[in-house]
C-alpha cells in the first residue's frame, strides 16, 4: 500500500504478503492473467475484478463465447474494463499509480501459444501489446524488473538513462542498450523445454526476485507465497503452486479449477 505525504512525496505505508495476482480467466480453458502495480481499484481488489471478468465471460456478457476465444478478444475486454475502472480513480490516486496485466494462453483454434500485455497510469495506457506470438518463445517480467533483467540479459533497467545520461543520444543509446542485451542474453529457455522444467525455471526466477528485493535499500516490496500456474494446450490451466486462506479440509467442495 503507497500513501503520498504533505510534500507529494510516495511512500510505501503497508506491505501485504498475500494478494492473488495469477488468475485463470475461463475455467478449465488454457487461458491465464498475471498482473502487478497497483493492486484494487477503490475497494476492489484485481482478484476480485478478475474473477468478475470471468464471470461475465462465463454467463455470456462480454460478446466473447469460452468456447471459441481469441487471447487477443479476452485482452482487449480486460484492457476496456480495466481502463474504465482506472479513468474512475481520483486524480491524485491514478497520478501516482501505474498497472500492469497480462494475458496469455492458446485461443481456442491456435496452434501456439500468445502472450499479450497493457499497461494504465497517469501518463496513459499502452493499449493491448502482443509480447509473443504463437512462434514465439521467450521470458517475460514486470513490477520489479531488476533482478531478472541483470540475470538474464546482463544488464540493468537503468542501462539505457545512464547512456543517456552521459551524452549519447535517445536513438543510439536505446540500439546500444538493445546490442548490449541480446550480446549477454543467458540462454536459459528452449522452446521444447519439458513443462516441468519451465515451471522450475519460472519459480527459480521469481523466487530470485524475492530475494533479491529482500536485501536491497526500501521496503521488501515483493515476497510472500508464490503462486505458480502452469497453461498448455491440451490440459489446460492448472495450479502448481498456490496459497489458500483457508484449510481445504474445512472446505469440501466439488473439485475444479479456480
Amino acid at each position: 500500500m503507497v500513501t503520498t505525504d504533505a510534500h507529494g512525496n510516495q511512500a510505501v505505508m503497508r506491505v501485504y504478503d498475500h494478494g492473488h495476482k495469477v488468475f485463470n480467466l475461463i475455467r478449465n480453458k488454457p487461458i491465464s492473467a498475471m498482473t502487478c502495480g497497483l493492486g484494487n481499484f477503490g475497494s476492489l481488489s484485481v482478484s476480485t475484478i478478475a474473477k468478475e471478468i470471468r464471470r461475465a465471460i462465463t454467463a455470456g456478457e462480454t460478446g466473447i463465447n469460452p468456447d471459441a476465444f481469441t487471447i487477443q478478444e479476452v485482452a482487449d475486454y480486460c484492457h476496456t474494463h480495466f481502463e474504465d475502472l482506472f479513468n474512475r480513480l481520483s486524480d491524485p490516486v491514478k497520478a501516482k499509480s501505474s498497472f500492469t496485466f497480462f494475458v496469455g494462453g492458446y485461443s481456442t483454434n491456435g496452434s501456439g501459444s500468445e502472450l499479450c500485455k497493457f499497461q494504465l497510469s497517469a501518463a496513459g495506457t499502452t493499449g493491448v501489446q502482443l509480447l509473443a506470438g504463437e512462434e514465439d518463445c521467450t521470458i517475460e517480467w514486470d513490477g520489479q524488473p531488476d533482478a531478472c533483467s541483470r540475470l538474464v540479459l546482463g544488464i540493468s533497467p537503468a542501462t539505457t538513462g545512464v547512456l543517456i545520461d552521459s551524452g549519447i543520444s535517445v536513438t543510439d543509446a536505446v540500439t546500444l542498450t538493445q546490442k548490449l542485451a541480446n550480446t549477454s542474453l543467458a540462454q536459459i529457455l528452449e522452446p521444447a523445454m519439458p513443462v516441468q522444467d519451465a515451471i522450475d525455471l519460472a519459480r527459480f526466477l521469481a523466487e530470485t526476485t524475492v530475494s533479491f528485493v529482500r536485501f536491497m535499500p526500501g521496503a521488501n516490496t515483493v515476497g510472500g507465497d508464490l503462486d505458480i500456474g502452469a497453461v498448455t494446450k491440451f490440459e489446460g490451466f492448472r495450479w502448481i503452486k498456490r496459497k489458500h486462506y483457508y484449510p481445504s479440509s474445512l472446505n469440501m467442495e466439488p473439485t475444479h479449477v479456480c
